[in-house]
């Protein structure tokens, strides 16, 4: 069973792994998703999953208007005790 998702990306991109910076830039302007000329978001949350060029030969670029937050008053979807590590010499 798939995860349920939080939230849904407004606009998805898919890229060949190697664009230059300039034509990604160009690419991610002309699909609407505001970017400087570094190619970092201008607004909302832009996410990246690179190619290793094993596996796959694009890079995927998922653009979210807003911010993803999550209100402290919303239930977590999978809630999980936080972890504690030990200290290097307890682990003997």
């Amino acid at each position: 069973m798939p995860r349920p998702s939080l939230h849904s990306a407004s606009i998805t991109l898919k890229l060949p792994f190697d664009m230059s910076a300039t034509q990604e830039v160009a690419a991610l302007r002309a699909a609407g998703i505001p970017v400087d000329d570094l190619g970092n978001a201008l607004s909302g949350f832009l996410f990246v999953r690179f190619s290793d060029g094993w596996r796959g030969d694009s890079n995927v670029f998922r653009w979210f208007p807003s911010p993803i937050e999550r209100s402290a008053n919303e239930p977590r979807l999978h809630a999980t005790p936080p972890r504690h590590s030990l200290p290097l010499q307890a682990k003997g």
